[in-house]
């Protein structure tokens, strides 16, 4: 007995002080990493995920941009930072596959990051110049098809979700085009107002003040249904190209985090998240919607849609290294 109680004694002091790791989160700054520059799309969301968990925690939680190589360099700082909940950071589609196009990186994805809260999946959109005569996608694939290898494709980065998503187009069209590599999404837009580049696939928020001044054209998008911010585009799938492409963007913890806080972490996020006036917003600015999930679900959602960039990149060659 007295045997029994010495080897009992010290799980009996750890096991209170599992739950605490949760109810004492968080009690100094936690820091959200942005892997792009500050003013994207993803940065704008991680500082309004920040200001949010400011108010309700009464934390300080701040979010510090480490940008370059597709994600990867903010990738690797977290990946090798404590399992406390300390350090999170603001993945998109693109820097959390952007593993797929490296062959030498120190950390693996699945398994560097725990997987948080999905926080907004929105469907890239094709677009073309307005110089370019096509109204369509149809009629976009019937010109690349006159001209292989000529037409040309602004891309907003090497390897980018935006780049790896025109690989699918032109990989199920059975096109051939040609890239053009931009310094970010504003250069590689204005690039195709003015006609130096034919098309471009993007994020919508960054197409429509092109599209509303005629600038270009708006030709499909690539969700599985139409996106309630430009419902007068078809998808690449009605138009008989099938092809699903989204850019997500979601918060992880360092892999190992306390299911706790994790758990706490997601709760708390999903509170401001699923209400009308939040809903609004991410249509609005980011031409995205929100879908209540848990760490679970935001994980099977992920082996899913990462399959399908790993296949693109090995149907293309990309590599980055």
């Amino acid at each position: 007995m007295k045997r029994a109680l010495s080897l009992l004694l010290p799980l009996l002091t750890i096991l209170p002080a599992l739950p605490l790791a949760a109810q004492d989160y968080p009690n100094r700054t936690v820091r959200l990493i942005v892997p792009f520059p500050a003013g994207g799309s993803t940065d704008i969301l991680a500082r309004t995920v920040a200001q949010k968990l400011n108010e309700s925690y009464g934390q300080l939680f701040i979010a510090e941009n480490r940008a370059g190589a597709t994600g990867t360099i903010a990738g690797a700082f977290v990946a090798k930072s404590p399992p406390d909940g300390y350090t999170l950071i603001m993945h998109s589609a693109s820097t959390y596959t952007a593993g797929y196009l490296y062959r030498k990186l120190s950390y693996d994805a699945a398994s560097a990051f725990a997987p948080v809260i999905n926080l907004v999946v929105n469907p890239f959109i094709i677009v073309s110049a307005a110089s370019l005569p096509v109204k369509s996608i149809t009629e976009l694939i019937a010109l690349a098809r006159r001209r292989p290898n000529e037409l040309t494709y602004a891309t907003v980065g090497t390897g980018s979700g935006a780049h790896l998503a025109t690989e699918m187009f032109n990989f199920a069209a059975g096109i051939k085009t040609i890239a053009v590599a931009y310094k970010g999404s504003t250069p590689a837009m204005i690039a195709l107002a003015s006609g130096e580049t034919g098309f471009a696939t993007n994020n919508i928020l960054d197409t429509q003040s092109f599209v509303r001044q005629g600038k270009m054209r708006a030709l499909a998008t690539t969700g599985a249904k139409r996106s309630p911010a430009v419902p007068d585009a078809p998808t690449l799938i009605e138009s008989g190209i099938p092809v699903e492409a989204n850019l997500w963007t979601g918060v992880f913890a360092t892999g190992g985090t306390p299911k706790t806080i994790v758990n706490k972490l997601n709760d708390d996020i999903a509170r401001f998240f699923d209400t009308p006036q939040m809903k609004d917003w991410l249509l609005a600015n980011l031409g995205g919607e929100y879908t209540p999930n848990t760490p679970e679900q935001f994980a099977a959602f992920l082996a899913g849609d990462s399959a399908r960039w790993k296949k693109i990149v090995e149907q293309t060659g990309l590599r980055l290294d």
